[in-house]
């Protein structure tokens, strides 16, 4: 007795750990396009306090995330760069537009695994850029400014690498961002990019010629533009659980009984009433309308029923319950519902003797009907 009690609680443990894993394994990563607009401050690096360098920036990006961890992404940024020559001390600032080209990776989701649960996100990047810069007029008054006074150091005002109209250089990036999800589509994230161009680009000479770098913060939001996440079904089979095979019990030997003399039977008529049709439910794996082989025998019983009465027409009650999910359990219900039906149909069935009802998470009194059932019931 010991060991059956035993035997029913693993089944039962077992049972519940399948449902949860069902649950986790029930949800995957869908790749979806995205757009991102940011906004911010940039930081040129320059000869100069820190906070005399800031300027306005900003950021728009379209991309695709192609799995939980690696994503591309085209965008545009820009706006404003400043710099101070030294002799003498003066501001000077120009505009810039640049095309970049980004490789992203979620290290969160490569460290410990995509979870659809998981409000943030840390990643990294790496690009490259075309970097458009304009209307470089303050340097360039600058420098004639400086000729003008007569001061024979300042060979062109200082600026040994001056440039005017347009010029277009290439760019390195590499940055990272942290993410926070508000909802399945939509995230607020920071984010630090650095774009390393050639030394020409702020019009001065760097010590041995080395590169300028621009520096960027920004804040803004990622909104997906499809869905994220998308539901899997995933039926496994029951676990199997091993009872103790029931003892053999020896029959006893057969009393031998002599016959009763025969007497001549009378025959009744007998009147056969006719059998009356109980409910039959049909029930289904987690999240699935599939009909599994083991419920195909009652597709065959109401088949032989409908078959030998004509007259009788079905009803087919759909039910599914799922924890939050009210709107897909009245999908599912009628799903199931009419899985039944296209079965029956298929067999010879009259689509016309069958009527759909779906209830979704309506309680048939126990969890595993509720969870998964289609109710066949006759019509009166």
């Amino acid at each position: 007795m010991r060991k059956k009690i035993f035997a029913l609680l693993a089944l039962f443990c077992m049972t519940q750990t399948g449902v949860q894993a069902q649950t986790r394994d029930s949800v995957a990563f869908a790749p979806h396009w995205f757009v991102q607009p940011q906004v911010g401050v940039g930081y040129h690096v320059g000869e100069a306090k820190f906070s005399k360098l800031l300027s306005p920036a900003a950021q728009l990006s379209v991309g695709r995330q192609f799995s939980p961890v690696f994503g591309l992404r085209l965008g545009a940024s820009g706006w404003q760069a400043r710099n101070w020559q030294t002799h003498p001390v003066a501001e000077y600032k120009w505009n810039y537009v640049q095309a970049n080209l980004d490789a992203t990776v979620s290290l969160t989701n490569l460290i410990w695994g995509w979870d659809a649960d998981r409000k943030w996100n840390v990643y990294g990047l790496a690009g490259v850029g075309l970097n458009i810069a304009f209307k470089n007029d303050d340097a360039n008054n600058l420098a004639a400014m400086n000729e003008s006074a007569g001061i024979p150091a300042l060979k062109n005002g200082g600026f040994e690498k001056l440039w005017n109209g347009t010029k277009v250089l290439p760019a390195g990036r590499l940055g990272a961002g942290i993410e926070y999800a508000l909802s399945e589509r939509v995230a607020l994230g920071l984010e630090y990019n650095a774009n390393v161009l050639p030394d020409k680009w702020n019009s001065k000479k760097g010590k041995g010629d080395n590169l300028d770098w621009q520096q960027n913060l920004l804040v803004g939001v990622k909104i997906a533009l499809g869905n994220t996440r998308r539901h899997i079904l995933i039926e496994e089979p029951l676990p199997i659980v091993e009872t103790e095979p029931e003892p053999v019990v020896e029959e006893p030997a057969p009393v031998v009984v002599e016959p009763e003399p025969e007497v001549p039977a009378v025959e009744v008529p007998v009147v056969e009433k006719e059998p009356e049709f109980k409910e039959v439910k049909i029930y289904f794996g987690f999240s699935s309308s599939r009909i599994q082989s083991s419920e195909r025998s009652k597709i065959d019983e109401i088949m032989e029923y409908l078959k030998s009465h004509d007259d009788k027409k079905l009803t087919l009650t759909g039910y599914a319950s799922r924890d939050g999910k009210w709107k897909y359990n009245l999908k599912l219900s009628r799903w199931r519902a009419n899985a039944v039906k296209k079965a029956l149909v298929a067999k010879g069935i009259s689509a016309a003797r069958i009527k759909i009802v779906a209830k979704g998470e309506a309680n048939l009194g126990s969890r595993k009907e509720s969870r998964a059932a289609v109710a066949v019931t006759i019509e009166k």
